[in-house]
């Protein structure tokens, strides 16, 4: 088991998650940051806080950050969205947010 913590981050600062939660792989740590970004969505939606701004940071022990996911990512591809190294990071070609063309 491996340690993770789920911190976020908005144009307003950032809320350290300070007692992590225990994972058997990343990957169930980055299903659980969907999950929180989900849950987040419904109340930002309704302060009017852009969901581009706003991401979830996975941490693991060391401190270091070992994925990020902004909540429009989730909410544009909620089963499969694109994990990213920094929270301004632009998704890859074919994502909603990307500036490069989509090609087929």
């Amino acid at each position: 088991m491996t340690k993770y913590f789920l911190d976020y981050r908005d144009a307003q600062g950032m809320v350290l998650d300070e007692e992590g939660a225990d994972f058997q792989h990343l990957e169930d740590a980055l299903d659980e940051a969907k999950a929180t970004a989900r849950d987040l969505v419904k109340q930002l939606v309704d302060d009017r806080t852009p969901l581009t701004a706003t991401c979830i940071e996975v941490r693991d022990t060391s401190g270091n950050i070992v994925a990020t996911v902004t909540l429009a990512e989730v909410l544009e591809h909620p089963l499969h969205p694109e994990f990213k190294s920094d929270c301004a990071d632009i998704p890859r070609v074919g994502h909603r947010w990307s500036t490069a063309p989509v090609i087929s």
